[in-house]
């Protein structure tokens, strides 16, 4: 089991890390920046981040309850850490090259494609077969 202080020590090492990467990336690099100043670039930020804000609430809204539904369906431990580990790991593959796509096919089309995987993605959450359930990690991740 962790001890306190190394939990402590390492959220520490972690928020000191983020604020030194947060520096960085705020420094001004040598290159002229086009930023948007109008009323029209506020407003469309304001909804983007709504519908962000939205979809990530909607997210971490279910996952503690996740694993209880899976318990639910008779899934047992291992298969549970399965799909849990299936779920971080498509997160992780997925995640590295997702940003190009949307930089290659523009920003509304990808969110769209994330709006309907993650809607397939809690359909299967209504299936008690592994596989399918498996197939939903992957998706959401």
């Amino acid at each position: 089991m962790l001890s306190v202080e190394f939990v402590e020590a390492s959220f520490c090492i972690a928020l000191v890390c983020t604020g030194v990467v947060a520096w960085l990336a705020h420094q001004p690099s040598g290159t002229k920046e086009i930023v948007a100043h109008g009323a029209a670039f506020k407003i469309f930020q304001r909804r983007y981040l709504a519908g962000a804000l939205l979809a990530m609430a909607a997210d971490w809204l279910q996952g503690p309850y996740v694993y209880a539904l899976y318990e639910s369906y008779g899934i047992n431990h291992e298969q549970n850490a399965t799909l849990f580990v299936f779920g971080f790991g498509s997160s992780a593959v997925f995640g590295t090259f997702v940003g190009s796509l949307a930089d290659r096919f523009g920003r509304r089309r990808l969110v769209f494609v994330y709006c309907g995987t993650y809607i397939a993605a809690c359909v299967t959450k209504h299936f008690r077969v592994f596989e399918v359930l498996l197939f939903g990690r992957v998706l959401a991740g």
